[in-house]
């Protein structure tokens, strides 16, 4: 295949394969190339969230042209003060804070965050104002995400902070709501995913852009009008924005959450294929950082299956994580019986559950424990109270039962 070709076929491949779920990044990453960078600086599209406010806690102030302040002070403690300086409006202007009772759709720990909406909506300021937010419990730095929205829920956005207060101090020319959250490991592991997203749309927008502007040249022009050499460079670029842009945030985020070294290998290696493809140098450090993902994943990826006897009875399950909820399924000679299993960890927790057939109820529960070995395969074991009643009468057991743990990497999980 000549040179030229390889070019077109990579071209419309990194469109298939990256630009429909690529991501974003907080600045511009750099190239070697003469291509232009994507700007990545420009408003990502929109991420709308559900705001519920408390009308009950609310507080109107007014500010002039000399500047002005409103507190509001929420029954469970947390502070939030507006300081407007001199000169950021032109008018007096009466402002009305509203606490933020939750907000669905965004990355946070929970929907409950410390925040409030400020109105009128979209007024804006000719000089900067503060807002400082004293949550009534302290959040950590490391877990504090700060976000801002406009009108009723549109376009959740990071929020701009004072990086030099220890204090929550968001920097605001414009209204409406912003505040904080609580945001886990794997809370920021989503943000940067979403970060990642935003970024390979744009790449992957302007990629499909690029590849329809060589398309109209050369049936307009001829493929002699094309610098081929120069469009394998412009294709390099993009290639060193996705990677930087994508892959290297999609890497971050599977630190924090295993769950995302997936994705982060697949871009990995499509990347490297496509340079591969187009003769340029080897994606950098690829191989440290191909085994470094496939053991995070390795780590993370604990699916069991359960096909054994015991007892006397037969048991089988799939077990997708042993830190959240399984079902066991007895199977006796007259009838098969689910136990539900509620981890308290990946080590044990509870298990429970309960028949009715021919005229006999059976109901069981009792506690089970984990044993994992270095290969990654182990038991589980558990004992379980039985009560049988039938016509009126009740026999009670206590059963034990240890099944193999048989590791399934295959299993296909939601």
């Amino acid at each position: 295949m000549s040179k030229r070709n390889l070019v077109i076929v990579g071209l419309f491949l990194i469109i298939g394969v990256l630009g429909c779920k690529s991501l974003k990044s907080l600045m511009p990453g750099k190239s070697s190339s003469t291509a232009p960078l994507v700007d990545l600086d420009a408003p990502p599209a929109p991420r709308d969230v559900k705001i519920q406010l408390d009308n009950k806690q609310t507080a109107t102030g007014k500010v002039t042209k000399n500047g002005g302040s409103v507190t509001l002070s929420t029954a469970d403690g947390s502070k939030f003060t507006l300081d407007v300086p001199a000169g950021a409006v032109e008018a007096d202007t009466d402002i009305t804070m509203t606490a933020v009772k939750s907000v669905e759709g965004a990355p946070l720990d929970n929907n409950e965050p410390t925040a409030v909406q400020l109105e009128p909506s979209g007024l804006f300021f000719k000089q900067i104002a503060t807002l400082t937010i004293v949550p009534a419990k302290a959040i950590p730095i490391k877990q504090q995400l700060i976000f801002g929205y406009e009108g009723d829920g549109k376009d959740y956005h990071f929020a701009p902070v004072d990086p030099k207060s220890k204090e929550i101090k968001i920097r605001l020319m414009r209204f409406s709501g912003a505040g904080v959250g609580t945001a886990s490991e794997a809370a920021w592991a989503q943000n940067l995913m979403i970060q990642a997203r935003e970024a390979g749309d744009r790449i992957g927008n302007r990629l499909a852009q690029y590849t329809q502007e060589i398309r109209t040249k050369i049936f307009t022009e001829g493929e002699d009008s094309i610098d081929w050499d120069e469009v394998n460079q412009r294709f390099k670029s993009y290639l060193d924005q996705l990677e930087d842009q994508v892959v290297r945030k999609e890497e971050a985020a599977a630190e924090l959450d295993c769950k995302h070294a997936k994705r982060a290998i697949e871009d990995l290696i499509q990347i490297e294929r496509q340079r591969q493809l187009l003769g340029i140098e080897s994606t950098a450090n690829f191989e440290a950082r191909f085994a470094k993902l496939k053991d995070i994943g390795q780590k993370c990826s604990k699916s069991y299956r359960v096909n054994g006897s015991s007892g006397g009875a037969s048991f089988k399950g799939e077990i997708c994580s042993l830190t959240k909820p399984f079902v066991i399924t007895i199977i006796t000679n007259w009838e098969t019986w689910p136990l539900n299993f509620t981890p308290a960890s990946e080590s044990g927790g509870q298990m429970e559950g309960h028949i009715t057939s021919h005229l006999i109820t059976v109901t069981g529960s009792g506690p089970y424990t984990v044993k994992l070995d270095s290969e990654g395969s182990g038991t589980i074991e558990f004992t379980y109270n039985t009560s049988n009643s039938s016509q009126g009468t009740t026999y009670n057991r206590t059963n034990k039962a240890s099944l193999q743990l048989i590791p399934a990497p295959d299993m296909v999980c939601n």
